[in-house]
């Protein structure tokens, strides 16, 4: 199974058994190819919807994807057809995947609308009992 890191220039490598850069780059974990493979494939062809990543100590532990079809009368007349992944990456895949990487906690929300990234959302979460001692005696 592969592993994908991005790397401090915002470059996505493929680590291999026995890299050099693993020593420098213990606190980030490293995404796995499946992660990866949907993310991509989501920003590829998808038309509307949103892809949500949970995260739970650094780990991506659930995918959730809701896709929209949006029906109108050029739709109707339009062939259906199926989208292949290009052989370039995704102008935004460096800087979700860097997003995701950055959480320890929480979850990264991207939505589509017309086949563009609209947003990314990135929502954090702080355990309680690091906030002890912060101003007082706790929460």
């Amino acid at each position: 199974m592969a592993e994908f890191l991005v790397n401090d220039r915002n470059a996505v490598t493929e680590l291999r058994r026995g890299g050099s850069n693993m020593g420098k780059m213990s606190s980030i974990k490293p995404l796995s190819s499946q992660v990866f493979e949907i993310i991509e494939c989501f920003l590829y062809t998808v038309q509307y919807g949103q892809l949500i990543l949970a995260i739970q100590d650094g780990i991506v532990v659930k995918i959730e994807k809701i896709e929209k079809f949006i029906i109108s009368a050029k739709s109707r007349d339009a062939k259906s057809s199926k989208v292949d992944k290009p052989l370039k990456k995704h102008p935004l895949q460096t800087k979700i995947l860097t997003e995701l990487q950055s959480i320890r906690y929480g979850q990264l929300v991207i939505r589509l609308d017309n086949g563009q990234v609209e947003q990314i959302e990135k929502t954090e979460k702080r355990r309680v009992n690091e906030l002890e001692g912060l101003y007082g005696d706790g929460i």
